[in-house]
């Protein structure tokens, strides 16, 4: 029993020719951070996919960047009137 219980705790990596299999059990990892796992794979997939040039993607950031402070500035800047 504590074998099994010792190979249930533990982290597999299953590799075919098409994916691969990662097993983690719940109580290894909180809940934000094998979020934060995904995510991270998620946007590196979408990197490689991208035609973007460097010049292309700052630009984007700078636009993504801009957007986001004409959204939240009133949350660090108090207005005056």
């Amino acid at each position: 029993m504590a074998e099994n219980r010792q190979a249930q705790d533990m982290i597999t990596v299953e590799t075919t020719d098409a994916a691969v299999r990662v097993t983690i059990p719940k109580s290894e990892v909180p809940d934000d951070r094998l979020k934060w796992f995904v995510d991270s794979l998620r946007l590196e997939a979408i990197a490689r996919r991208s035609r973007l040039t460097e010049d292309e993607a700052s630009h984007l950031a700078d636009e993504i960047k801009a957007g986001w402070w004409a959204s939240n500035r009133h949350r660090f800047i108090k207005a005056t009137e």
